[in-house]
């Protein structure tokens, strides 16, 4: 056995490093390929929260041949309509999202959705050990070893940096987060409602846009409504170290009529709410040695994108599939980045267009943006908004 060629197949080890959606698939896909995965996350429990997820493209596919399609929901309601909320907090008719996109079927579900059924499809084949992460990494033509937070240390044939936009394995062995992340001047809130919103009844979904804000409530089958407010601040580092409900309150004052004061006092009311600015991660590799970052730890793509729990997931997949079909290491992953990176690329591009649907930037984007939702009942509009979408 050279140095750069795999152990025998029953000895594989891979330590995954965060427990979200990229982690547990990384080891689905890596047991299933006769892999030994250990999960460790840095948190004491697993998270449950997360907003809205448009489930489409590479993701599903990978989905299909993990067979998780099968369990995961479809929380869109056939009888749901979509609003646009005007300039005097009136409920006018928007723009619905197409039953395709990216070739396959579109599912919206949530986040929690889809880490529900990985982890149920994991729990009993792989360790998850809470509460712990590395504190430092070293490695050698043999193994990479990991010291973690808890004072054990594990030793594996390969670690997955799986630990999100701020992760600890990219800080530790590719250098600080400043090097690679690309700030947006926005800043983005989510949390699960407590209640509906009144005027809405359940499965309707509504927008409130203007230059440099917008408020999304989505609301779903057999779930409470999640409501995801944006906005632009110039300085955005500065802005999430403000008490979330100050921040939002000053940002959102005298907007979106009864609509949003209602999302703002559900965030209040929250326990678990998001709050932090928008980045895109870019990385010239994303592998060094036995270590390899896999999904936002490596390209986060931002939420404009509507693709990073699928990517997270159809990376994961690709990932197991060419560790088997390769016989070294460095052959792997090397393949996989070459077949991976143009779809991330792809997408990273797309969240900077599709950006501006989600919060027009100034006053001419928002009329641009109300001039194509106007246009959704023509022949030529639709086209249109199915272009966006895709």
């Amino acid at each position: 056995m050279t140095s750069s060629s795999l152990p025998p197949q029953g000895a594989r080890r891979a330590l995954i490093v965060g427990s979200g959606i990229s982690g547990l698939a990384a080891a689905l896909s890596l047991h299933r390929a006769g892999w030994q995965p250990l999960i460790v996350e840095r948190a004491r429990e697993r998270r449950t929260g997360g907003y809205f997820v448009r489930f489409n493209g590479p993701g599903y596919t990978a989905a299909e041949r993990l067979g998780l399609l099968d369990s995961l929901p479809d929380r869109r309601d056939p009888e749901g309509r979509m609003f646009e909320v005007d300039s005097r907090g009136r409920l006018t008719p928007g723009l619905a999202f197409p039953e395709q996109v990216n070739g396959t079927p579109m599912r919206m579900l949530l986040r929690s959705d889809l880490e529900r059924v990985l982890h149920e499809a994991v729990q009993d084949l792989v360790e998850i050990r809470y509460g712990t992460g590395p504190a430092a990494i070293t490695q050698d033509r043999n193994q990479v070893t990991v010291t973690l937070t808890d004072g054990s240390v594990e030793s594996a044939d390969l670690l997955i940096g799986a630990d999100g936009i701020h992760s600890t394995v990219r800080s530790l062995v590719f250098g600080p987060e400043d090097l690679y992340r690309k700030d947006f001047d926005h800043v983005v809130a989510a949390c699960v409602m407590d209640s509906p919103l009144p005027g809405l009844r359940e499965g309707d979904a509504a927008v409130a846009t203007a230059p440099g804000r917008s408020a999304w409530i989505n609301s779903y089958r057999d779930h409470l409504p999640v409501a995801f407010l944006l906005y632009r601040t110039d300085w955005p580092a500065a802005e999430i170290r403000k008490k979330p409900s100050d921040a939002l309150g000053q940002a959102f004052a005298g907007f979106g009529g009864d609509v949003v004061p209602a999302m703002l006092e559900a965030m209040d009311r929250s326990e678990s709410v998001l709050f932090d600015q928008v980045s895109q991660i870019h990385l010239g590799r994303w592998s060094q040695g036995r270590v390899v970052l896999l999904g936002d730890s490596a390209w986060c793509m931002t939420l404009h994108s509507g693709q990073g729990s699928g990517m997270g997931i159809a990376g994961a997949e690709l990932l197991a599939r060419l560790l088997t079909e390769h016989d070294g290491l460095p052959a792997a992953l090397g393949s996989w980045e070459q077949q991976l990176r143009p779809l991330v690329a792809r997408h990273q591009k797309e969240a900077l267009r599709l950006r501006h649907f989600f919060m027009p930037a100034n006053k001419f984007g928002y009329i641009a943006r109300r001039g194509l939702i106007r246009a959704t009942n023509t022949p030529v509009g639709s086209k249109l908004a199915k272009a966006v979408m895709n």
